[in-house]
């Protein structure tokens, strides 16, 4: 069946990888794989610091099943499918407009796209706000929505919520407040599943010796590693 999660592992070629987590799917097919990948670049900065930045980036790929073989039934009598793109408009160091999707064009398969938009200020927060659009065996249209916020020295606070716009209505929540010791990261979070029914409580202590010499992004925002602004 098209909704079949192992047809589309074995179409997408999951078994593939020597590290597959689904070894026990398994099914001759040959599938030829296109796809590019594109930076377009431009120059960001001051006068006589400008830097060269990637302003686009759009990559984009496609799955051809050969015609007349038994491969052309494993894609569901379709020669092409699983279409996919992934394209970042940075409109600005701070701004960026994001799309992705992919598609099957046989009868109930998947047509999954998403629009949304970044703001980001790497060491105070980020913004995010889109829109997933599903349609196939599943049709909904879901607004997403999550916020990272660094409301201090010691606390950052990370949120997000899913609203379908359909009879679904409220799909779940999740929040985190993360506090940044000298030594240790201390985590404690929630988050509701409204479609599972489900609510969960999660705790976790992370020794923050772990961070890289120069730091790397905690919940999306960069924090330095202890002791680089001297006690804390």
């Amino acid at each position: 069946e098209s909704f079949d999660e192992r047809s589309y592992a074995i179409r997408s070629g999951q078994a593939g990888w020597v590290t597959s987590p689904a070894a026990e799917v398994v099914d001759d097919l040959t599938v030829l794989r296109l796809g590019a990948r594109q930076r377009w670049q431009t120059k960001r900065g001051m006068p006589g610091a400008r830097r060269i930045v990637d302003y686009v980036v759009f990559d984009t790929h496609l799955s051809l099943f050969p015609k007349d073989s038994a491969d052309t039934e494993g894609n569901f009598d379709e020669f092409m499918g699983l279409v996919d793109y992934d394209f970042r408009w940075h409109v600005g160091d701070r701004f960026t407009l994001l799309s992705d999707g992919i598609f099957d064009f046989f009868s109930e398969g998947q047509q999954l796209t998403t629009f949304g938009a970044l703001l980001n200020r790497p060491d105070r927060g980020s913004l995010y706000l889109g829109l997933r659009s599903l349609q196939g065996p599943i049709d909904s249209q879901v607004v997403l929505a999550s916020l990272s916020y660094r409301m201090s020295e010691k606390w950052i606070a990370t949120m997000g919520s899913a609203v379908d716009l359909g009879d679904a209505g409220n799909l779940g929540q999740r929040m985190t407040i993360t506090r940044l010791g000298e030594s240790f990261l201390v985590r404690v979070g929630f988050n509701a599943d409204v479609g599972k029914d489900s609510v969960g409580v999660k705790f976790s202590i992370e020794p923050r010796f772990l961070l890289s010499g120069r730091g790397r992004p905690i919940d999306g925002i960069f924090v330095p590693p202890a002791g680089a602004y001297g006690l804390e």
